[in-house]
């Protein structure tokens, strides 16, 4: 499940609104070449950015990623998110990832749903979607794959492709059972202290319009994606340094 991410030094804008790294020649050349970067994965219906950090080589072997927020209402895995973002350093030969938040209005809004109203972990384009009642807190949006946050995801996971994804969620404490890689749902509950658990998502039949559901079914030849539910109110402590350093030890990019 080896990922390549070719380039992430410099960058020209493509026509999805990803930014296209291009490795420079002395970085090809180097077998071990730290990069940060940032990028703007996509905005949102009111025009938020969703951004994008990089962490790691220039072209790792491993990657993970670290979604902090997929529901506007459920905020500590940004904590997360930062924390891998600003405080930790890949070991060599590995890149992270970072996506504080997917859903940057829903946010702001303090909703569980995007600004539009829809439940962006049910709007997934999968045999699974199902409309869903409007107005309500699992509204799955007027078709599948109808959300700008939805497809700006979809464009940036098809591009980079990462061997790991960590989507980070509360309140239900749990790992997501899918039987993928359950060598890494282990670790991830051994490393954070939470039970594996099924989080069954109450649509049509078929595969989860969930991130998890739709990258396992679509690409999960190049990696694996698990959901992590923190509980209702994780301490400081345990959404920064202990769930950060835990997930990464699970991914195997930690130093």
């Amino acid at each position: 499940m080896g990922s390549t991410l070719r380039g992430v030094v410099g960058g020209v804008v493509l026509t999805t609104g990803l930014v296209a790294p291009v490795l420079t020649a002395p970085a090809q050349a180097a077998e071990s070449t730290y990069v940060k970067k940032r990028i703007v994965v996509g905005t949102t219906s009111k025009g938020r950015e969703i951004v994008a950090y990089y962490r790691g080589d220039a072209q790792p072997r491993r990657v993970l990623l670290v979604l902090g927020q997929m529901h506007g209402d459920e905020p500590a895995g940004r904590d997360t998110a930062f924390q891998v973002a600003r405080k930790m350093r890949p070991r060599a030969g590995t890149g992270v990832w970072v996506i504080p938040s997917m859903n940057p209005d829903g946010r702001a809004r303090g909703t569980r749903t995007n600004a539009r109203g829809v439940d962006l972990n049910r709007n997934w384009p999968t045999s699974g979607w199902i409309k869903g009642t409007k107005g309500s807190r699992t509204y799955g949006g007027p078709k599948k794959g109808s959300e700008r946050e939805t497809r700006a995801m979809m464009r940036f996971l098809k591009r980079y492709k990462p061997d790991y994804i960590a989507s980070i969620h509360q309140p239900l404490k749990g790992i997501g059972k899918s039987d993928k890689d359950v060598a890494f749902e282990k670790r991830l509950a051994k490393y954070l202290g939470l039970k594996r658990k099924y989080f069954g998502v109450a649509q049509g039949k078929g595969t989860s319009p969930t991130l998890t559901g739709w990258y396992n079914r679509y690409l999960g030849r190049h990696g694996t994606a698990i959901t992590i539910e923190y509980g209702a109110r994780p301490s400081k402590k345990y959404r920064t340094s202990t769930a950060a350093r835990g997930i990464m030890r699970a991914a195997r990019v930690d130093r």
